[in-house]
């Protein structure tokens, strides 16, 4: 077997070819992210095949985040070579326990994962590329989490700054929420421009669907006028430019949910049934998994969402109150422990399981840490028998 190791980076990528006998072809060389590149990789892997009369070839690319993923895809496509995706803690840990004192580089790096495909090909697996609706729900998962961050964040900063510049305004509206509110921070930042203005008119057309009465509207001019805030003019641009931000937010968030709910009908309806499972959680949580046949079980999805405990134990010493390793996805695990917070209030199977873990005295974090094992396992049980949730099972 010929093991080809490529340690990736941003901008260029570091090969080494070595066959099982521990013989680099020819030298350790760089390739960039292009397709002449590419090929240039692929006609060195042929040569060597050739040179050592050796047709089967595993290509070992560490799992860096974005940066591997174009190449991964590029060779993943080729039918002939037997791509492994590794966790780059693993080589890390392989290439320490050879030697005492370890010299890092990124040729050296290639070589150390030549040698980890060929001392461990025995317990590693073909890599199986995610399909085009897995890719497009696992990336919806990913930008819906930056979305809220980013609104969140944004709601904080404008809430803050109103305290300075109105503090009054929490008497009408008590939170930076809904139409009319940002609509009216977006004409009306500051209380001098209300004033001038004595009219809500442009705003009256933005009432939410809450029936919030026109009148709390109007007291918002004769708060303005004793208002204690201060304020100048770039306080105004600011509270307007934050104001329009959140709107634009919300309209691309409104657009990402009605798209991830379509994919979710069409691809994960047997997660949907779960109790506290919305089309975001279910859609980011499926597209974080992807193929369920790449999981060998469901311990090996449960550590993937790194739910699973730190076991450490030497000599009679064994740790109590175990926490998570936080290892896996943290959008997979994320998702899993919002659907768990609220599964535990809807499910009496669930409810009941986390009730006897504060029982037993584990803190609310612990239980639903707990809980969410137990929801992982029951979500790979799903997906890998394509059955919907049976509370009564």
């Amino acid at each position: 077997m010929i093991c080809v190791g490529i340690d990736v980076a941003s901008d260029k990528h570091d090969v080494c070819i070595m066959n099982q006998e521990g013989e680099i072809f020819k030298r350790i060389f760089t390739i960039h992210n292009s397709k002449t590149e590419y090929k240039k990789l692929l006609n060195e892997i042929e040569a060597a095949k050739k040179f050592w009369k050796d047709s089967k070839v595993s290509i070992g690319i560490e799992s860096t985040g974005v940066y591997s993923g174009t190449l991964i895809n590029y060779l993943s496509k080729i039918e002939a070579y037997k791509i492994i995706h590794i966790n780059p803690i693993l080589t890390n840990m392989f290439q320490h326990s050879e030697v005492i004192h370890y010299a890092k580089t990124d040729k050296i790096d290639a070589k150390g994962i030549c040698n980890f495909l060929s001392e461990k090909k025995k317990k590693l697996y073909t890599y199986t590329p995610p399909s085009y609706t897995m890719l497009e729900m696992k990336s919806l998962g990913r930008e819906m989490n930056h979305l809220n961050k980013q609104i969140n964040k944004t709601i904080n900063r404008l809430t803050g700054l109103l305290h300075i510049v109105f503090p009054e305004f929490f008497e009408v509206f008590d939170k930076v929420k809904g139409a009319a509110c940002l609509e009216y921070l977006r004409l009306y930042p500051t209380p001098d421009m209300i004033v001038r203005k004595r009219s809500l008119d442009d705003v009256y057309n933005k009432l939410d669907n809450r029936g919030r009465k026109i009148d709390t509207l109007d007291n918002l001019i004769n708060l303005a006028k004793e208002t204690v805030g201060h304020f100048n003019k770039s306080d105004a641009i600011t509270i307007s430019f934050l104001a329009s931000q959140l709107q634009l937010f919300y309209s691309q968030k409104e657009m990402m949910v009605d798209r991830m709910d379509t994919l979710v009908v069409e691809n994960a309806m047997n997660l949907a049934w779960i109790p506290g499972m919305g089309p975001i959680t279910a859609c980011t949580i499926m597209g974080e998994i992807g193929d369920i046949t790449n999981f060998h079980g469901a311990d090996s999805l449960v550590a993937y969402a790194g739910i699973n405990p730190m076991v450490y134990q030497s000599g009679k010493y064994e740790a109590k109150g175990l926490s998570m390793s936080k290892k896996g996805s943290p959008y997979l695990r994320n998702a899993i422990i919002l659907v768990s917070r609220l599964i535990v209030q809807y499910d009496e199977k669930f409810k009941a399981y986390y009730e006897k873990k504060r029982a037993e005295g584990k803190s609310y974090n612990i239980a639903i840490g707990h809980v969410s094992n137990k929801l992982t396992r029951v979500i790979y049980h799903i997906l890998k028998y394509n059955e919907p949730y049976d509370e009564t099972k």
